[in-house]
């Protein structure tokens, strides 16, 4: 049977993605020097491809990102050449240069790194050479294609940023999600050059007061004061951040059965004052919406993806979008108040 063809935005304006992929067999193959590796490549392609990383975590057998792709026509001629420079002449020297040929390479170029299938193409198979060579190994490293899921940009993006970054709570790794390596938030908290590739852009405008409290109705921890508003670089203060911060831990310390949470008393400990609880739901469950839902967002968003791609959906029928959760389980207008085209079933 041939492969379905991947759903991507015609207009990269539109949306964000949720990319999932998975070692061959589900192996726990990821130790911390692999991810090491898989996070230097995937920072270095990110330099690269016309894309964006709003967050990530890599976990022993499998990784999220949250990604968004840049429009072409806002690359430049003279960026398109450094990022040509990047990709095959960074680390040599001069005279072994592969030369750049603006006329002859510009559109090829400009199509490749505007390619978000080819973006993970690239970021699995440099991995796959590098994990051989250390292991000796000659088969396969991951099983079948990514997964992606189309994100609107609101209420979707930022419960499915949450959603992330609760990954190694969800597994038991750690007592604080911050705490995890590999994962966007601690890169956020670090600050400085471990957050600096990340998309400040999207986390600024997302994580501002005003927007936080357009999403899930009230800001998680009371405006800060005594300097808590200090810029931390690229737009955002030390108080975005610690809203982002409390909104992750409000969400992780909810009690979910045979899933790891954050203990009361770390919470406690981490909080300046008691979150309000946004629903009976919690982000440390695994959601298929997030992995399988195809379009995540507000309902007239999932409708409208609906009618773009109504080709992939081999029907003439128009089809209404589903909430994820049941209306009278979760807050109106809160972060789970979400649409999707697929009527999915929670785990």
């Amino acid at each position: 049977m041939a492969r379905m063809r991947r759903l991507k935005y015609r207009d990269p304006r539109d949306g964000y993605y949720h990319l999932i992929s998975r070692t061959v067999l589900k192996s726990f193959l990821l130790d911390d020097e692999s991810r090491e590796a898989f996070l230097s490549t995937l920072r270095m392609l990110a330099r690269v491809y016309f894309v964006r990383v709003v967050t990530f975590s890599l976990m022993s057998n499998h990784f999220h990102l949250i990604v968004r792709m840049l429009p072409s026509d806002d690359i430049g001629e003279k960026e398109l050449e450094e990022r040509f420079n990047i990709y095959y002449n960074e680390g040599k020297q001069r005279r072994n240069w592969r030369p750049y040929h603006p006329v002859a390479d510009d559109e090829r170029y400009r199509r490749r790194f505007s390619d978000l299938s080819r973006f993970m193409q690239d970021l699995k198979q440099r991995f796959s050479r590098w994990y051989n060579r250390r292991t000796g190994n000659e088969g396969h490293v991951w099983s079948d294609r990514f997964k992606s899921v189309m994100l609107e940009g609101g209420r979707a993006l930022l419960a499915c940023m949450v959603y992330v970054e609760l990954n190694s709570i969800r597994a038991g790794l750690v007592e604080r999600p911050e705490d995890f390596r590999y994962c966007g938030l601690s890169h956020l908290v670090a600050g400085g050059r471990a957050a600096s590739w990340l998309d400040h852009e999207t986390l600024t405008r997302l994580l501002n007061p005003s927007t936080l409290v357009s999403l899930v109705g009230t800001l998680p921890l009371p405006a800060m004061k005594d300097g808590s508003e200090h810029s931390m670089g690229q737009g955002m203060s030390q108080n975005d951040i610690k809203q982002y911060l409390a909104l992750v831990y409000q969400e992780g310390a909810i009690e979910v059965e045979g899933k790891g949470q954050i203990r009361k008393e770390v919470g406690d400990q981490a909080r300046t004052s008691q979150f309000e609880d946004v629903g009976i739901f919690s982000l440390r469950r695994r959601w298929r919406h997030f992995s399988a839902g195809l379009f995540i967002g507000g309902k007239e968003f999932c409708e409208q993806m609906f009618n773009e791609f109504r080709s992939y959906f081999q029907t003439t029928h128009d089809r209404q979008a589903h909430r994820i959760a049941s209306r009278k389980d979760i807050l109106a207008g809160g972060i789970f108040d979400l649409f999707s085209m697929r009527d999915l079933q929670q785990k």
